[in-house]
């Protein structure tokens, strides 16, 4: 397992006290309902992040290496949502993936036959019993605003042979001023020329 400390997170982090209450509140209904002792907010599961980028507002994740535990799991959230929404707002997103890593373990234990039935789904029966117990709508997606990550820069150009348009993003376009052949239609098999009232935004 990772020497990441997931408890710092949260002790480094005062904006976040809600979403670490939710998920010990979570770890303690899973405790007393199903005798499961499952706990991301001291790390004994597995790693806490803040680290996701893009549309995705949560993430459960897991790398398999043999037995069950050996299993390396990581719930990760996307702290750039959580500034826009605000905590109050993200705390369902905790719950569902925490769910998530609840249902997977059950699976596990439940062994291999019993794993793959579909209550065990990821947004299966077992998991939305879970995000009821711990008071959330069990949404599969969330409706949260999201910005895209970045925008992207991109450099229009034309086929000398056939006329046809491409664009083309930061990287094939230094490449290509570089190298001219490095790229031809798709089509015709023609040069690529520049047009040079680019670049576009998207």
């Amino acid at each position: 397992m990772s020497d990441f400390s997931p408890i710092s997170v949260f002790s480094r982090s005062p904006s976040h006290p809600l979403l670490w209450r939710e998920l010990q509140r979570a770890e303690g209904l899973v405790r007393e309902e199903t005798g499961l002792d499952l706990t991301f907010s001291d790390g004994r599961a597995g790693t806490l992040r803040f680290d996701l980028k893009g549309l995705r507002a949560g993430l459960f994740s897991v790398r398999l290496s043999g037995a069950l535990d050996a299993a390396q799991m990581s719930l990760r959230f996307n702290g750039g949502i959580i500034d826009r929404v605000g905590e109050e707002d993200f705390l369902p997103t905790i719950a569902h993936e925490y769910a998530h890593a609840v249902v997977f373990v059950l699976g596990q234990n439940a062994g291999r036959k019993a794993f793959r039935r579909d209550d065990f789904r990821p947004h299966g029966e077992i998991w939305s019993s879970l995000m009821r117990l711990f008071g959330h709508s069990p949404d599969r997606c969330h409706s949260y605003p999201v910005t895209p990550a970045r925008r992207r820069k991109l450099y229009g150009y034309r086929c000398a042979g056939c006329n046809r348009e491409y664009r083309l993003g930061v990287v094939r376009h230094e490449r290509l001023a570089k190298n001219p052949g490095y790229l031809v239609c798709g089509r015709c098999r023609g040069s690529l020329r520049h047009e040079p009232e680019t670049p576009v935004s998207v």
